[in-house]
């Protein structure tokens, strides 16, 4: 079974978009334990039980669905990049600009000095990782559906 172009398109597109995911993770944690900075006032709740808005930061810090969503994919990236070999590295760097706990090799970064990666064929990406086309594509797609099956889409 092969996954659907749009699902694929924006699985690249939480890839490319993983650095910046990670600060708005970090941003709204902050956001949610910060709100209300006033002190701590108990108050008897709907069903009578003691609430404080502590209580109810944390409660909005666990259940914050977009929160959980966000590491969800966060985590399914870093474990399937965890799992990727040497040369699938290279071309998700190459390819997405992706290095997590790994610094790419000086000539690969050389020649990617002063490009747009947005702008290189898969051709010229494949050149730059020393290899074929077509095992760059299977790394690219390997990675892709490696994150798909993480997070249960494919």
């Amino acid at each position: 079974m092969r996954l659907k172009r749009a699902t694929f398109r924006h699985i690249e597109a939480e890839i490319y978009a993983y650095w910046d995911t990670l600060k708005r993770i970090e941003e709204l944690r902050r956001e949610i334990i910060l709100s209300g900075e006033s002190p701590v006032a108990v108050a008897a709740g709907q069903e009578g039980y003691a609430e404080s808005r502590v209580e109810r930061r944390g409660t909005r810090l666990a259940d914050s669905i977009l929160l959980r969503e966000m590491e969800r994919i966060t985590k399914a990236i870093a474990d399937t990049y965890a799992r990727a070999r040497e040369e699938g590295r290279k071309v998700i760097w190459i390819k997405y600009g992706l290095a997590i706990d790994w610094e790419p090799p000086p000539e690969i970064k050389a020649q990617m000095e002063g490009r747009n990666r947005f702008d290189l064929t898969a051709d010229q990406m494949a050149d730059i990782a020393s290899m074929d086309r077509a095992t760059f594509h299977r790394y690219r797609s390997g990675f892709v559906y490696g994150i798909a099956e993480r997070l249960g889409w494919y």
